[in-house]
């Protein structure tokens, strides 16, 4: 803000100087101008709808602004070339920014470029893809609202399927039950294992082994085991390893004997097993069997009950698809519009990247800020090792191939002059030329309460015009329709 401030006083004083010169000379021109024959014409009285005012030429005022509020990186400024007074030149350097914050700013605009670009790169694959979807929701809906009926009579169809269906689910399972029952009531599984062949098998030649045991008079002796089958057969009453050399022919067959038995058991326990094992799973699938009855004829009842809501939400379907139908191109064109809109969103993102980039290598590019034309330097807002200020007016200086026209306007006027505006600029001893309104000071030039004005700056289209010198403005008039009107009018008094 203290910035700004010296800017604003540095222009204020330039302007009273270069106004207090204009106005002695607009005095001494004004008490001759009755007597010149030769000179500008009068001032014209003023009339409706006519703005007129003194003013003065000057030379302009060139600014270099920095517009890179965008940029997040601080630039550091390394080296400032000039002061407040001094002479510039154009193209001359007026400060330069450190290498590392310029390329660190390049890195951030370029990163920025290419997040843009990958941005809307994926904005077309994502619009021509919703496009495309939009276009078979579009057809999809116009299908439907033509095959409503088919699609009805098809659930409904589809309905009445499930309700077949959980009745044949319940018939089988009750059929499965039924089926489980009978095994377990029959002996089913006695008979498919063998049971009672293969405790009879091991019945019988245990027996026998036993009875040959007793007979040839051998034992078996358990040594301390627990497990009958690593019984040793012995003489009896030797113990373990009393067997006689003369019996081995005997302690061979028991010894085949017992194998035969022992073998006969592990089948008999074997079968009884899986016998058993049947025989629960069998209880089991009875049981799952009864629950799945109870669920199927549950599903059934469902079905049921389905089928009556799927009567009222297929016609409720029905119903949507016509509108739908109807509403689909319309639907349709919104869609893409909005897709549109979002692309050329991103597309503008893009764009501005790169106007971004673009803006800052054309100011920065090389590290330097260099002046625009010849002058003397009025305000810098820069000092070295310090962050540079990305927005607002970075400096400020005359600038001698510019000339500007100061004009007083009353304020009843002053509402009737805006930016933009044209006015017919008149300096004795010049022709007459076009100025164009570039700025009006917010702030009135006041002498009291019953005068207060309003300075407005007018840049001419004749740049050869000098400084100082005093000028008549009439405000939305060109300099030719001001020669055409003011110009005939002098002749004829002349006359």
């Amino acid at each position: 803000m203290k910035k700004r401030g010296i800017l604003v006083c540095a222009i204020l004083f330039f302007v009273c100087v270069a106004g207090g010169i204009g106005y002695v000379a607009l005095c001494n021109q004004n008490s001759r101008l009755p007597q010149e024959a030769d000179g500008p014409p009068v001032r014209p009285e003023p009339e409706e709808g006519v703005v007129v005012s003194t003013g003065v030429t000057s030379m302009g005022m060139a600014e270099i602004e920095l517009d890179l509020d965008f940029l997040e990186t601080e630039l550091v400024v390394e080296e400032v070339y000039v002061s407040s007074s001094d002479q510039v030149t154009k193209g001359m350097k007026i400060l330069k920014i450190t290498d590392n914050s310029l390329e660190e700013a390049l890195r951030e605009l370029e990163r920025a470029k290419m997040d843009a670009s990958l941005a809307y790169r994926q904005g077309v694959i994502t619009y021509e893809t919703e496009c495309l979807e939009a276009g078979n929701t579009r057809k999809k809906s116009r299908i439907a609202s033509e095959y409503a009926q088919t699609v009805y009579e098809d659930t409904i169809a589809k309905a009445e399927a499930e309700v077949a269906k959980a009745q044949r689910e319940a018939t089988q399972a009750q059929e499965l039950e039924e089926e489980y029952t009978a095994a377990l009531e029959d002996g089913f599984y006695e008979t498919e294992y063998e049971v009672e062949e293969k405790k009879a098998a091991y019945e019988k030649n245990v027996a026998l082994f036993f009875e040959k045991l007793d007979a040839y008079g051998y034992e078996l002796d358990d040594d301390g085991d627990d497990d009958p089958n690593t019984f040793e057969i012995v003489k009896k009453g030797k113990g373990s390893g009393g067997g006689n050399p003369d019996n081995d022919g005997e302690t061979t067959v028991l010894q085949l004997l017992k194998n035969e038995y022992q073998e006969n058991k592990e089948e008999y326990d074997q079968a009884l097993k899986d016998c058993e094992a049947a025989t629960e799973k069998a209880r089991a699938g009875i049981a799952q069997a009864r629950d799945q009855v109870q669920a199927s004829l549950l599903n059934l009842q469902e079905a049921q009950i389905s089928l009556e809501k799927t009567r009222v939400s297929a016609q409720a379907d029905y119903d949507e698809s016509i509108i739908h139908g109807e509403k689909a191109q319309a639907v349709y064109e919104t869609k893409v519009k909005s897709l549109r809109e979002t692309l050329d969103g991103l597309a503008d993102a893009q764009e501005e990247a790169e106007e971004r980039y673009e803006q800052f290598v054309e100011v920065l590019g090389d590290g330097f800020i260099k002046a625009e034309s010849d002058g003397t330097i009025l305000m810098i807002r820069a000092r070295e090792h310090t962050t540079l200020a990305v927005d607002g007016v970075l400096l400020a200086y005359s600038d001698g191939e510019q000339i500007q026209v100061t004009a007083s306007v009353d304020q009843a006027d002053i509402a009737r002059i805006a930016v933009g505006d044209v006015g017919a600029i008149a300096v004795e001893g010049y022709d007459t030329c076009t100025g164009v309104v570039v700025q009006i000071d917010p702030v009135s030039a006041s002498e009291g309460r019953a005068s207060v004005s309003y300075n407005v700056i007018l840049e001419p289209e004749d740049s050869s015009l000098p400084a100082n010198l005093s000028a008549t403005v009439v405000f939305k008039m060109t300099g030719e329709e001001y020669d055409r009107k003011y110009g005939a009018w002098k002749k004829g008094e002349e006359e």
